[in-house]
């Protein structure tokens, strides 16, 4: 009897990535693995993204046009409701998928049914895509798994999940404007297993001025949500003596931050 493959959906938000988009989408139709939809939301831009997106005629490719930008959070969430897989796999408009990426992280998750949520390794690379280096997340996360309560060792444009995932704990925590993927990692390691393969299975471009991470760097945003995740982790979490002073230094040092 012929095993039936399961669908895995690929969640990608856009906003102005015209000079990324191309390159992103077409890692996922090369992918190996060919039983996926990829259910992309452009989020209001307000470059040529949108012309971009409409020229990819594969079936496959689930487009969504918002009128106005709803906000990362929001347009995450939103895009949920159309993923129809038993996986989610995340990939940013502006980060390029290795060929075996989603096959490599299904198979982990197929034959390990108590992870719930697995990430990789990844190369940092330039705008230009030149080679920075390789972040091998994947040792601290064996190391030691708990090191995630103090600092967000996963880059979301590596994470697949079990679509269930979202029926237990919910989607990602709306209050987070842009450390919602941090959140949503706690929310599903308090309850669940998550691994980190030794793959680097992405390219993630380092920050650029389109980027989400650029555009809220100069703000006080990033430091104030990271403040309120490790206040989080301290109530939720039973935590060791040891990761009570990380925790503490960890959110002095933030609070410094702001001063």
């Amino acid at each position: 009897m012929k095993i039936k493959k399961p669908l895995v959906s690929v969640l990608m938000t856009i906003y102005n990535h015209e000079k990324y988009l191309n390159n992103s989408i077409r890692s996922i139709l090369n992918q190996s693995y060919k039983k996926w939809e990829l259910v992309a939301i452009d989020n209001g831009s307000t470059d040529k993204s949108r012309s971009i997106l409409k020229k990819f005629k594969d079936k496959r490719v689930k487009k969504k046009f918002l009128k106005i930008n709803i906000g990362r959070t929001n347009c995450l969430n939103y895009g949920l409701n159309f993923c129809k897989g038993k996986y989610i796999a995340i990939l940013d408009s502006d980060d390029v998928a290795k060929k075996n990426r989603i096959k490599s992280q299904l198979n982990w998750l197929e034959k390990n049914q108590n992870t719930w949520m697995v990430a990789s390794n990844y190369n940092l690379v330039k705008e230009n895509k030149k080679f920075i280096k390789k972040i091998k997340n994947s040792e601290t996360f064996s190391k030691n798994p708990r090191s995630l309560l103090y600092k967000n060792i996963i880059a979301h444009s590596t994470v697949m999940y079990r679509k269930k995932l979202i029926g237990l704990i919910g989607k990602y925590p709306k209050k987070y404007l842009y450390a919602q993927d941090y959140a949503f990692y706690l929310k599903v390691f308090k309850k669940f297993n998550i691994k980190t393969l030794e793959s680097s299975l992405v390219d993630i471009r380092e920050p650029h001025k389109n980027s989400e991470t650029f555009r809220r760097s100069k703000s006080r945003l990033i430091t104030l949500e990271e403040i309120k995740l490790l206040i989080w982790s301290f109530k939720n979490f039973n935590l060791f003596l040891k990761e009570k002073i990380f925790l503490s230094y960890s959110l002095l040092k933030k609070i410094c931050k702001l001063i």
